[in-house]
């Protein structure tokens, strides 16, 4: 039996505005972890680790697309 994946996202995106300008954090993230599975997220400076994290979280919500 296949287990039912635990988080999963689809097509998640993430824009801030700041002042004139939009700021795209994620565009059309779509992912899914399942019981069990390790995986590393890795990326420079600025690239979207910690807004994705949040909405995987609940502590932000996407601009667009699910997270579940």
């Amino acid at each position: 039996m296949v287990d039912a994946p635990l988080i999963v996202t689809k097509d998640l995106k993430k824009t801030y505005l700041m002042g004139m300008h939009r700021i795209d954090a994620l565009a059309g993230i779509t992912l899914s972890f399942r019981k069990g599975e390790y995986a590393g997220l890795v990326g420079p400076s600025g690239s979207g680790k910690t807004p994705l994290l949040n909405i995987i979280g609940s502590l932000d919500t996407p601009s667009a697309g699910s997270a579940i």
